[in-house]
């Protein structure tokens, strides 16, 4: 079975690959299992995590090759993105352009969220080159989202970047070799 977390980050210059973990519209918190090579509902406790706020507002998911190494202060995880655009299956491997960043501290370790859009313009909803070209509206709902939908973590906000900043996290976490 193929290790998707193996994959390698960007496509081509600034064009990054994106595997979904978390359909839009999903409240089940799932995690990629490498070994299995399947996307199960995590748990917390033993239990099912499951959102009891909003569902999720865009396809959740990691950039493959990277990771936020905890001895550098990340969560130890690949880096994440939320990619705008209607639902995805989990396991959708997709061409993403990242249009920013929103970085986050949560559980007590950075937790940065890439903004993504489509590559593909036939999955494109809304147009952005870069953040601020996002309606307040989609920035704000994002924002409340992250900061509240798992108040056992107590996320909290860092910073909003655009373009360039979001391919810097992605550099920055590159796996060696990647």
């Amino acid at each position: 079975m193929h290790d998707l977390e193996a994959l390698s980050a960007f496509t081509r210059p600034g064009i990054l690959r994106a595997v979904i973990e978390i359909p839009a519209g999903s409240v089940e918190k799932r995690q990629y299992d490498k070994a299995r090579g399947a996307f199960p509902i995590d748990a917390r406790d033993g239990r099912p995590r499951i959102i009891r706020f909003l569902p999720y507002p865009a396809n959740y998911g990691f950039i493959p090759g990277t990771r936020m190494r905890k001895e550098e202060g990340g969560d130890g995880d690949a880096v994440d993105v939320l990619v705008l655009c209607g639902a995805l299956p989990s396991g959708t491997v997709i061409e993403v352009e990242a249009i920013g960043v929103i970085e986050l501290i949560d559980a007590g370790e950075r937790d940065d969220k890439l903004i993504a859009l489509p590559l593909d313009p036939a999955l494109r909803n809304i147009e952005a080159r870069d953040m601020n070209e996002l309606p307040a509206a989609v920035m704000q709902i994002i924002q409340a989202w992250l900061l509240n939908y798992d108040p056992v973590d107590q996320a909290a906000l860092v910073g909003v970047k655009g373009r360039e900043e979001a391919l810097a996290v992605v550099r920055r976490w590159l796996n060696e070799g990647a």
